[in-house]
């Protein structure tokens, strides 16, 4: 008012305030002035959008955050700003110190000079790499690769991420006119990517180019030309695809799930939430990990990088409109488990997709057309998303015979057997009496576990098969397939294993577990994998007749012993436990250790649990610092035999795996009958 009174018009104080700011602006507004604070409980979507639209319209916004706190309207309107907050400033109590403002214009700052040089060099077209110090696929050590490439292209991915999770249609406002030249440049080199490239073969720029797009890929805008060559991950046109409209309605499932529908590539997909509840719900496309594209291995650059769109949000009653270069399986992510959601998708594909015997005939007709390259099977508790090949190679398997049937079998054996082996319960995992009675008998809790986990049938982020959820395979999925529950239990397997012994130790028990409930079950053959009995067998005949059997077991058989020698100790010791009466299943000692572990990690959280617990988990001559300092071998010996009632002191020595006195007391304290 001082300034620039008579000159300027503005919302009037204390007069357009909250719901009443839409009716205070006008086509002479001059400026829009507004804080995070509301006066009553407004529409705080509907006063974002008055600001959305008065910046559409050009109207200048000034905002006053007036307080480091973090309001309702202030966590709506950041992101109509491009501002993100990281924490409350009153408690960090920082400050500027001879603060030169000429000095920071003087030079460009980071992230934009990083894409200054690259942009110098496909403008140069100079693009030269040394790629002999690559190691396999890791070429970090090129030198130039990072600060005169990768930096820039990396700031790019991250301005185009932030406006894609942001929903800022950035082509449908004003301003953004590096972002938006960027985003074109992208655009248009796009059009020139082949593929596959080599880094060595192909020329650098060509290839840097190629890689730069990857980075690049910006979603939510309603003109995005399709990239025409998308490699081995799918065809581009899907001219001979009618698109359809499709409502979809389910109980969400953390994290997340398969909608049910593709989005074409090039084709704007308008996604509409119609459920009312709170529950944060992102939408994104593809499943695939970035690693799983191996741009450095040799002519390994065979499709675009990132696959996967960002998780974009979207609120009860919200519409969201994406469009994709490249297309693919949409994608639903929740934030919690068993609310109703309900959805309405237009100008979508309808690729094979399988979510109950109805859909058997059409599954089944569509993986035989072929107009799409990608299908995915989901059951309550795991989904399979697989390149067509190998999902029709699935349905073949004469084990199965049907998607029914194969659908059946993943939530029998690849879902649940695995679960009751890891001791957990939850939805689809059966209750075991002789872990679910002896846990109740020693005041243990069984934790429940409702998640859905995936498979990626398509490429592997690491060699054959990659664990993680999802996990990702190079073969078609089988429900009792070695490698598919192998990946499943990498994140199942826990922490405890004999010192020494590899990771790979404690895997396989999954596998074969849902193998021999197959076997026992059908009679069928699961092929299993051949373990080293035989050679163990000779291994502890010899050293009967050593002066000291321990330290011969040590010498001749530790030192060299794999996975594979470590996993068959380890069943045996199980068979030994069900041949005891310890357990009527013996591999269900692995699914009690699981159970103690976790009840034993809640009761060292501090002294007074501790002592309240320690007890009942079998460690009562430990206190605290004792067990905070316990080796995996003396934990072991003192889990294993309380979870079966069993002493394995004189196993556990006879295969020289040592053990400490004070473990030894623990375990001669119970009277166990002796293994």
């Amino acid at each position: 008012d001082e300034h620039y009174a008579g000159q300027v018009n503005y919302n009037a104080e204390n007069s357009c305030e909250d719901d009443n700011l839409a009716a205070c602006l006008t086509a002479s507004t001059d400026l829009l002035i507004i804080s995070q604070k509301l006066n009553t409980n407004s529409n705080v979507a509907g006063i974002a959008n008055t600001v959305k639209n008065a910046m559409n319209q050009g109207t200048p916004v000034l905002y006053m955050h007036l307080d480091g706190g973090f309001t309702d309207l202030g966590k709506t309107l950041f992101p109509l700003f491009n501002v993100t907050y990281e924490w409350d400033n009153y408690w960090k109590k920082l400050a500027l110190k001879d603060f030169n403002g000429s000095q920071v214009l003087s030079s460009l700052p980071a992230n934009i000079a990083s894409i200054d040089t690259m942009l110098k060099h496909f403008k140069a077209k100079d693009y030269a790499f040394d790629w002999s110090t690559c190691d396999k696929e890791n070429c970090s050590a090129v030198v130039g690769l990072v600060s005169e490439f990768l930096q820039g292209a990396t700031d790019v991915k991250a301005m185009t991420d932030i406006l894609d999770t942001s929903k800022t249609d950035l082509f449908a406002q004003s301003g953004f006119r590096l972002q938006k030249l960027l985003v074109l440049l992208a655009d248009h080199y796009r059009q020139d990517v082949r593929f596959p490239m080599d880094k060595i073969t192909s020329n650098d720029t060509t290839f840097m180019k190629g890689y730069f797009t990857d980075h690049v890929v910006y979603n939510y805008r309603s003109l995005n030309a399709v990239q025409t060559d998308l490699g081995n991950f799918s065809r581009s046109d899907f001219s001979h695809i009618t698109p359809s409209n499709k409502t979809v309605s389910m109980i969400s499932k953390k994290a997340f799930r398969s909608a049910g529908v593709y989005a074409l590539p090039g084709q704007t997909l308008s996604i509409t939430r119609n459920d009312s509840s709170d529950l944060s719900v992102k939408v994104f496309i593809n499943t695939q990990r970035s690693g799983s594209t191996h741009q450095w291995a040799k002519n390994g650059y065979k499709r675009p990088k990132y696959l996967q769109t960002p998780h974009i949000e979207i609120t009860a009653g919200e519409t969201l409109n994406l469009t994709s270069p490249y297309g693919g399986t949409v994608q639903l992510e929740f934030s919690a488990n068993d609310l109703p959601v309900e959805f309405e998708f237009s100008n979508i594909g309808l690729h094979p997709y399988w979510k109950s015997s109805a859909d058997d005939n059409n599954f089944t007709s569509q993986l035989a057309s072929g107009d799409y390259d990608w299908a995915e099977l989901v059951t309550s508790g795991f989904e399979v998303h697989s390149s067509v090949e190998k999902m029709q190679a699935s349905l073949a398997d004469p084990k199965w015979g049907s998607a029914t049937a194969l659908a059946a079998a993943t939530t029998h054996y690849t879902s649940n057997y695995p679960h009751v082996l890891a001791g957990f319960k939850g939805p689809g995992i059966d209750v075991i009496p002789e872990l679910h009675d002896f846990a109740t008998a020693k005041g243990w809790i069984i934790d429940n576990i409702d998640i859905v986990k995936h498979m990626n049938a398509d490429q592997a982020t690491c060699g054959s098969g990659c664990s993680g959820n999802p996990y990702d395979a190079y073969w078609s999925f089988d429900p009792i397939g070695h490698g598919d529950i192998h990946e499943l239990g990498h994140s199942l397997q826990g922490k405890k294993r004999f010192i020494g012994w590899e990771n790979h130790s404690m895997t396989n028990y999954y596998s074969y577990y849902a193998k021999s409930k197959y076997n026992e079950e059908t009679g069928g053959d699961p092929s299993c994998q051949s373990l080293p009995f035989k050679e163990q067998f000779t291994a502890l005949q010899a050293s009967i007749n050593q002066a000291d059997p321990a330290s011969y077991m040590q010498a001749q058989w530790w030192n060299t012993a794999g996975w594979s020698q470590q996993a068959s100790m380890f069943i045996q010791m199980m068979m030994s436990a069900q041949a005891s009466g310890a357990l009527e299943n013996g591999w269900h000692l692995r699914a009690r250790l699981y159970i103690l572990e976790r009840e034993y990690n809640r009761a060292k959280k501090d002294s007074v649990t501790w002592l309240q617990k320690r007890d009942s988990l079998g460690f009562s001559q430990y206190s605290l610092d004792d067990v905070n300092s316990i080796d995996n071998n003396d934990w072991l010996l003192i889990a294993i035999s309380y979870s079966t009632e069993r002493d394995y002191r004189d196993y556990l020595s006879m295969w020289g795996l040592p053990y400490s006195a004070k473990a030894d007391a623990q375990v001669t304290s119970y009277g166990y009958p002796i293994i």
